[in-house]
């Protein structure tokens, strides 16, 4: 298990953090990457607690650029994805169905008069900007329109689909071929995962995700280890013995990570009155996490929250309160574990 841990450190960029010219090939396989959680509208995509250098910096400047898109995945979620991975995750992700009359002339308009804000659109249409935007929103999650967060500002425009990426159809895979390339990157990731990660990341149908992991158990392209699924190529790894340095970051709650285990996460930290800010991980397992309230500004932390034997509480504690304070430079805990610092 140490060894699986210690791994997965590695290859999430934990320890060692990754480089900047390995940054993109970790974006792509944490794909879709959500903004941090409880953030501005318009924030760009981050890879906290895995560089040296600013993560949001590059994202903002990669998403300027259109290397990075913005769309509605994961349940309909924003995240983001590189470009030209939009026809994987298209075939993941497009909902079917077909148009209301609303949604049919909202493309006409467009289609007609260019790519426009959402108050522009309300000039031309005189609808409520409350209805056009969730118009957009569900054209979105059908891949019919894009949404160009070139920036952070909030008056941003809409296209077309096929006007910005016009082979997007064309070059979709079939959703079997695209959810078997995502279920290989998330085991790499993670060493070893089962379904239900998976799901929880994914969010998409446990009969479907099942059926795509026996198909790669079956074509050799996956093997079983401890009931999980692990790449063949791995297994002799598992054979070394290798210790998880001594570390400890503070997770906002879309990191990959956290979703990916968000499936027994709420379960086993659940406070009632209190809400779960960041989720501790220390020396690669989850082990605490951050409570208190979500606001506009600094998060208000009323308590850091373990789940380690009481011994090691006091050993541990300027690490811990370090790592919080990295991940909330504003906010100062009220407590330590039930006592007030």
């Amino acid at each position: 298990m140490k060894t699986i841990v210690a791994l997965r450190l590695e290859r999430q960029g934990f320890c060692p953090h990754v480089s900047e010219e390995s940054f993109r090939e970790l974006f792509r396989r944490m794909s879709p990457v959500a903004p941090p959680y409880w953030c501005c509208p318009g924030s760009p995509p981050e890879l906290r607690c895995r560089t040296d250098f600013d993560s949001a910096a590059s994202c903002f400047a990669a998403r300027a650029r259109r290397e990075i898109v913005k769309g509605r995945f994961q349940a309909g979620n924003i995240a983001y994805i590189l470009a030209e991975e939009l026809p994987l995750f298209a075939a993941l992700y497009q909902s079917g169905g077909g148009l209301s009359e609303r949604e049919r002339a909202l493309r006409a308009v467009l289609e007609r008069e260019g790519p426009m804000s959402v108050r522009m659109l309300k000039e031309f249409t005189g609808e409520p900007v409350k209805e056009l935007t969730a118009d957009l929103h569900r054209l979105q999650k059908r891949f019919l329109v894009f949404e160009d967060q070139a920036d952070s500002e909030w008056d941003r425009c809409w296209y077309r689909m096929e006007e910005v990426f016009p082979e997007l159809d064309r070059a979709k895979p079939p959703f079997e071929a695209a959810l078997e390339e995502v279920l290989l990157r998330f085991v790499q990731l993670n060493v070893t995962a089962g379904v239900e990660a998976a799901v929880s990341f994914y969010h998409l149908p446990v009969r479907k995700v099942e059926a795509a992991f026996q198909r790669l158990l079956i074509e050799g392209k996956l093997t079983l280890c401890r009931e999980e699924f692990i790449l063949p190529r791995d297994v002799p790894l598992l054979e070394k013995e290798m210790e998880p340095p001594r570390c400890v970051f503070a997770l906002n709650r879309n990191d990959f990570l956290v979703k990916a285990n968000e499936y027994w996460l709420r379960e086993v930290y659940r406070y009632p009155g209190r809400e779960v800010l960041q989720y501790l991980l220390i020396d690669g397992e989850f082990g605490g996490v951050t409570v208190g309230k979500f606001r506009n500004g600094p998060f208000e932390i009323e308590d850091i929250l373990l789940n380690l034997p009481p011994e090691e509480w006091k050993g541990r504690r300027e690490e811990i309160l370090k790592a919080v304070g990295l991940e909330n430079p504003a906010s100062v805990p009220r407590r330590y574990c039930g006592k007030p610092l």
